[in-house]
């Protein structure tokens, strides 16, 4: 759920060393498997996603707001961990430039929720798994006073 931290999520943040004085504000939880918006892409993520889990594998991509700093964390497992990547970013809250969200409806109910942000060098654009229409509304708005925040000192 966004803004709160999931089990996963904590997993994922309990190998982040947190600043002093550091708080996260929000976090959401990307689609690791997206393929598009279109009704067959998504069947066959969801489908990979099924034998990903099956086989003991998985893909997790988490965006986590704080109040120093934005975090991607991605960590991918194949085969029960014979393989694992894991992968941090940290993204200085200053060179955040550019924030947004968008939600894109196929045969009137296949629908593909995204959000991105983008810094001075890099652009990061999610597919966001289980988030509803108001936590795409409150995304937009912790990312709005972080940009505005910043454009004001």
């Amino acid at each position: 759920m966004a803004g709160e931290l999931t089990p996963k999520a904590q997993e994922a943040l309990s190998e982040i060393d947190l600043m002093q004085g550091e708080e996260v504000l929000y976090s959401l939880q990307a689609d690791g498997y997206f393929m598009g918006s279109l009704p067959i892409q998504k069947l066959i993520a969801t489908f990979q996603a099924f034998m990903a889990k099956l086989t003991g594998g998985h893909i997790r991509v988490f965006l986590v707001l704080t109040n120093m700093r934005v975090l991607l964390i991605e960590s991918q497992a194949v085969w029960c961990g014979c393989t694992k990547v894991k992968g941090w970013h940290t993204i200085s809250t200053k060179s955040v430039v550019e924030a947004g969200s968008g939600k894109e409806t196929r045969l009137c109910f296949v629908h593909t929720r995204v959000c991105h942000i983008e810094s001075h060098t890099q652009r990061y654009t999610l597919a966001i798994k289980k988030l509803k229409d108001e936590d795409l509304r409150a995304f937009l708005t912790n990312m709005s006073q972080l940009i505005i925040q910043n454009n004001a000192i």
